[in-house]
């Protein structure tokens, strides 16, 4: 009996199966092997684990601190374990009380606050938030240091408050993480410790593949393969969450491959063609009070963009149809509703184009004075064609946009006319230049669909052959973007799109339905 005790002691691997009976996988327990080997033999090394998303991080974490606390029970030896969040803490919290909740231990662990900490004896584990605002000041770390989320922590905070914890007892240290992006503090934790691996020959640097995961659940690598399919290998969402692939954020939203991507095989289309279906995209720009034909008063104010798209089935992709770009309407600054002398109202003229376009589905920027013209939209067509409001401000409304947007880009399924696309100040030479000078960032903790901020800055210009310096907008690239919001209708069962090869199909009735489930 002592015998077998002392092996499940000496194993985590043992003790995981035995104990917490939730067995580490091989993908897990190689690194918590050799985070216990520099524990148990005072190293003092650093590590890092890269894993993908949802593939058991955290579980690992959790089972590395139960096997620790149970195995100093009897002396007094502490771990620090930092989050970026409260959230994520509380989270962190949570899952370790669930692993103390086992058959060996009996419930014979403790709790205390301020700061929060789970215990077992004399051993304790320390949970802090890497918020700079927040205390945790005071403590030790003379067993372990775990820096959870590193992608999200700053770098300064945790070198300054948390990284001196180690010292009295050269412990060693934990970070943990999903890549994001080339500049965060994981990715330089990354590069440093490879460096010291380089120069010893020891692994400091674990990086878990969704391979390594399907090889011993096939399920997930499934899972990821349907990501791939729905959104394109080179989705930032994909490449950072299940590939370990960060994003470079100083390329652009747009760079060139993805640019390529964008680009078409067909010319532009001034007139629509029979037993074709057709979209409108509409980015509605602010009205400009002396858009009477003598000039603006503010030249810079965006412009109103309505794209129009055909919708064409390919049997290849599977995903959803491809939506081809064949022409757009702009306007700059005149009246919403208001027509002078020879100017008629921007809506008058914007619905004349819808109708001679002869579209089914209009998807129309509601945000700030947008509200007005859709609204008056929806009045004008109701029982003629489907008009949706998008709101880029309301709940991660822009974010969200961009994450599909750039699905329907990477899986080929957006392509934009071609014609005089290398011609300056042509449409189609104009679009392709806001998507060039469209930057972005992401938000700290979030995923992308929520985190994704992009923009084509207020003081990026171009330089024309003329030496004229002129204003780069982004409204002909969010008008185009409305194409995933129809994507989005579509998959949430709002709009239905048919199967054939005119796409999109007319369902009698569908006006008496308020145009939820309508066929477009």
């Amino acid at each position: 009996m002592i015998r077998r005790l002392k092996r499940v002691l000496l194993s985590i691997r043992f003790f995981s199966r035995l104990v917490v009976q939730l067995p580490l996988r091989q993908y897990q327990a190689v690194p918590v092997d050799a985070v216990m080997d520099s524990i148990l033999n005072k190293r003092g090394h650093e590590f890092l684990w890269i894993f993908p998303r949802q593939s058991g991080k955290d579980e690992a974490v959790a089972q590395l601190c139960v096997f620790l606390l149970t195995l100093f029970s009897k002396i007094e030896r502490s771990i620090v374990h930092t989050y970026p969040t409260g959230a994520q803490l509380s989270t962190g919290v949570d899952r370790l009380e669930r692993r103390l909740q086992n058959l060996w231990l009996g419930g014979d662990w403790w709790s205390k606050s301020k700061p929060v900490r789970r215990g077992l004896g004399g051993s304790q584990v320390a949970f802090f938030s890497g918020h700079p605002l927040a205390r945790s000041e005071g403590a030790t770390a003379n067993l372990l240091l775990i820096v959870n989320e590193a992608q999200d922590q700053v770098e300064s905070v945790v070198e300054r408050r948390f990284t001196p914890m180690r010292a009295s007892a050269n412990a060693t240290a934990l970070y943990v993480g999903t890549v994001r992006t080339t500049g965060d503090y994981l990715w330089k934790v990354k590069q440093r410790l490879e460096k010291l691996q380089a120069k010893d020959g020891y692994p400091r640097v674990f990086v878990v593949s969704p391979y390594d995961v399907g090889a011993e659940v096939p399920q997930y690598l499934e899972f990821v393969e349907s990501q791939v399919a729905a959104k394109g290998r080179q989705h930032p969402s994909v490449r950072t969450e299940y590939f370990n692939e960060p994003v470079d954020v100083g390329a652009g939203l747009f760079p060139e491959r993805r640019r390529a991507l964008m680009l078409g095989m067909h010319k532009r289309e001034r007139v629509p063609q029979e037993g074709v279906s057709y979209v409108a995209l509409v980015d509605v720009g602010g009205q400009d009070e002396q858009a009477t034909g003598e000039g603006l008063d503010n030249p810079g104010r965006d412009y109103t963009v309505a794209t129009i798209a055909r919708i064409r089935r390919d049997s290849q992709v599977r995903v959803g149809p491809i939506y081809e770009v064949v022409d757009i309407f702009v306007d700059h600054g005149s009246r919403h509703f208001q027509a002078s002398r020879g100017a008629p109202s921007l809506f008058d003229r914007l619905l004349a184009y819808l109708v001679t376009w002869g579209v089914s589905v209009v998807v129309c920027d509601s945000t700030g004075v947008g509200q007005g013209l859709t609204d008056a939209l929806q009045e004008a067509c109701k029982g003629k064609r489907q008009v949706f409001g998008f709101d880029f401000a309301k709940s991660y409304g822009k974010a969200r946009l961009g994450s599909d947007f750039l699905a329907v880009v990477e899986t080929g399924r957006f392509k934009y006319f071609y014609d005089d696309w290398e011609e300056e100040g042509s449409d189609a030479w104009w679009f392709f230049e806001q998507c060039k000078a469209c930057g972005y960032e992401l938000g700290e903790g979030l995923p992308i669909e929520r985190g994704l901020r992009w923009s084509v800055g207020p003081s990026v210009k171009v330089v024309m052959s003329d030496g004229s310096s002129v204003p780069v907008h982004d409204d002909r690239l969010l008008s185009a973007a409305l194409v995933a919001e129809l994507g989005r209708l579509v998959r949430e069962g709002d709009l239905f799109i048919g199967t054939g090869e005119s796409a999109v199909i007319p369902r009698r009735g569908a006006e008496e339905q308020g145009g939820k489930g309508a066929w477009a």
